[in-house]
């Protein structure tokens, strides 16, 4: 039977860890109603299952952060910013824009900064606003953001990233395309225009190159784009 309960033990503790936590609790629950189990197995799955009500009341709670504590976490460190302009941009934002200016106009973070942007930007808000970052000051009125997924600078840069990498890179496709999200998310309230998606393409593939493979891809690639303008100069 020893085999039997470390095998549970260790099917609760790998649900736990991905986060399954009404699994994981209901497993302990009908353990827990047998007639007999062993003390040793007993006493962790009790602590595991204190472990689990509290993670799932967490989560509970922040879940229903009020629009109120979304603000105030606005304000705070980094990370605090980050999670609350993720929970905001599921809001309607029309019911703060007052608290986002504020915020906006005062070296917000730039990951969270870059997502109320966005979702301004989607709940098709006409409203002017203030960024201050680093210390330089954009004006933009947020129903003239471009989306980041429907700026055609980042769909161009996009097809060049597939177009050179996706056969016979795939692996540094991925993380490409990621550096280019967020290249473009970054660049927000300002969008790549379509012609500029080649240069954006090729930085973003320098940076993944150099840290990837000492920036041998890049090289090729840059090299194969140069001949390719020279052929296209002599036929014109």
């Amino acid at each position: 039977m020893e085999g039997y309960y470390d095998e549970t033990l260790k099917e609760i503790k790998e649900l736990e860890a991905e986060g399954k936590y009404r699994d994981a609790l209901s497993m302990i629950d009908q353990e827990l109603k047998m007639p007999y189990i062993p003390e040793e197995f007993e006493n962790e799955i009790r602590r595991i299952r204190r472990d689990l009500v509290y993670y799932m009341n967490e989560s509970r709670e922040e879940r229903e952060d009020s629009l109120d504590t979304l603000l105030r976490k606005l304000k705070g460190s980094p990370q605090m910013q980050l999670a609350a302009a993720s929970k905001l941009c599921s809001r309607n934002l029309r019911e703060c824009l007052d608290e986002i200016k504020e915020w906006l106009q005062n070296e917000p973070q730039p990951e969270a900064s870059s997502l109320i942007i966005e979702a301004l930007a989607q709940q098709e808000i006409s409203d002017e606003f203030i960024l201050k970052r680093n210390d330089i000051e954009y004006t933009f009125w947020s129903d003239s953001v471009t989306p980041c997924n429907e700026s055609e600078g980042f769909l161009e840069a996009l097809d060049y990233l597939v177009q050179w990498l996706g056969t016979s890179h795939p692996d540094l496709l991925q993380m490409s395309r990621s550096v280019l999200i967020h290249e473009v998310y970054m660049f927000l309230p300002l969008s790549y225009d379509a012609g500029e998606g080649k240069d954006l393409a090729l930085s973003v593939v320098k940076q993944v190159s150099e840290l990837m493979d000492d920036g041998e891809v890049y090289s090729e690639i840059a090299a194969a784009e140069t001949a390719l303008l020279k052929d296209i100069s002599r036929l014109s």
